[in-house]
């Protein structure tokens, strides 16, 4: 028999009520255990001091001393956060820090599984556990998990980029350079300061642009000529 993989998870919220919340759902939730319950950052900063840090935090922002948002901005964990709190104003602003996903209060039971599902994901990506090529990317105030196949082309938009995938087109505040970086090298090329493409999907080349399996033309500038016409002849061996 197939066992289910514990995911562990720790919870920092200053109200009772809201503790008590999150920990019914847990129980509920296969393969999730709470390993402690925090009423502050303190006690979360102490615990941690002494321990190895749970997979999953969901953390309360508007706590008093030290908020939800400080700890996060000043601290690197492993662990993935999700942010629960009643203001949706201060969930916008976590999603410039690194964390996986927000839950407005109350969230419901399925909200919650979603979110642990993407924390789950998550770990797994930073892990090296997941099986496909993925990334992950912060769009529309989510995470989103992106399966590197489907990409066609990047296009850069000054510091952010829109990815188009064979489903939809997803724009993300990081610049081309930086997401480039995380895909692997011998499968995309830049063809131009604001594109780079999936050479796995180039349906024909000419000197100066390629077609793409989906029908988009993009331009080849000249420094990038010489570097596409060797891919197409490696193509064609």
């Amino acid at each position: 028999m197939t066992q289910t993989p514990i995911t562990t998870c720790a919870i920092v919220d200053d109200e009772a009520v809201a503790r008590y919340g999150l920990r019914s759902y847990v129980c509920k939730t296969p393969g999730l255990i709470c390993l402690a319950e925090f009423k502050n950052i303190a006690e979360l900063e102490h615990y941690l001091q002494n321990n190895i840090a749970p997979d999953i935090i969901f953390m309360d922002i508007n706590m008093p001393e030290i908020s939800g948002l400080d700890f996060i901005a000043s601290n690197t964990l492993e662990s993935a956060i999700v942010i629960v709190t009643a203001y949706e104003e201060y969930a916008l602003k976590g999603f410039e820090l690194n964390v996986c996903d927000y839950l407005l209060k109350p969230p419901s039971f399925t909200r919650f599984l979603q979110a642990v599902d993407k924390a789950g994901q998550y770990l797994g990506y930073k892990r090296g556990e997941l099986r496909e090529d993925v990334i992950f990317v912060r769009a529309d105030r989510m995470l989103k998990r992106i399966r590197v196949s489907s990409i066609s082309y990047l296009e850069s938009l000054e510091n952010y980029v829109r990815i188009h995938t064979d489903t939809e087109k997803i724009v993300t505040r990081i610049t081309l350079k930086e997401l480039a970086s995380s895909l692997p090298a011998q499968q995309f090329a830049q063809i131009h300061k604001s594109y780079i493409i999936n050479i796995l999907r180039i349906s024909s080349a000419e000197s100066d642009n390629v077609l793409l399996d989906i029908g988009e033309k993009l331009p080849v500038s000249r420094n990038f000529r010489k570097q596409i016409k060797q891919i197409i002849h490696d193509r064609l061996l």
